[in-house]
């Protein structure tokens, strides 16, 4: 027995596995830097020496926090009489957004059961949890 590729599904659970295990690691990154971020600014608040200071310093952190939906918060708001947007819709769009609708509360109702498991499951259970969800990806 020589060695085999692996098989489209296997590849595709690798691929998986390895999205997941980078995404992982990004929000542990971005978990890193916001506690990095967020000692600094307490920090920063100790040693103000002013009120004024100190209000400059939410001002900074909140413009900084914002700086990635600045671009939607300037845009102006859409108006509701364009067709397609709480008027006359297709069908095809109302049966597309229930099906969305459909499949949100199906997969929420799954994440309360499963939170629900969770609290009253052994280390072992919560494993055979963690690899069957793993496997139905």
């Amino acid at each position: 027995g020589g060695w085999r590729s692996p098989s489209t599904c296997e590849r595709k659970k690798m691929e998986d596995e390895a999205a997941i295990k980078a995404e992982a690691a990004s929000i542990v990154a971005a978990a890193r830097r916001d506690l990095e971020e967020r000692t600094k600014a307490q920090e920063a608040a100790r040693n103000a020496k002013s009120p004024a200071e100190l209000q400059e310093l939410i001002n900074s952190r909140v413009k900084s926090s914002m700086a990635g939906r600045a671009s939607v918060v300037s845009q102006p708001p859409q108006p509701h009489s364009q067709p397609g947007i709480m008027g006359t819709t297709s069908p095809s769009i109302k049966a597309e957004a229930a099906a969305v609708v459909a499949t949100a509360q199906r997969e929420r109702d799954e994440r309360i059961a499963a939170q629900k498991a969770v609290k009253k499951a052994s280390p072992e259970e919560i494993q055979a949890m963690i690899n069957a969800r793993l496997n139905n990806r």
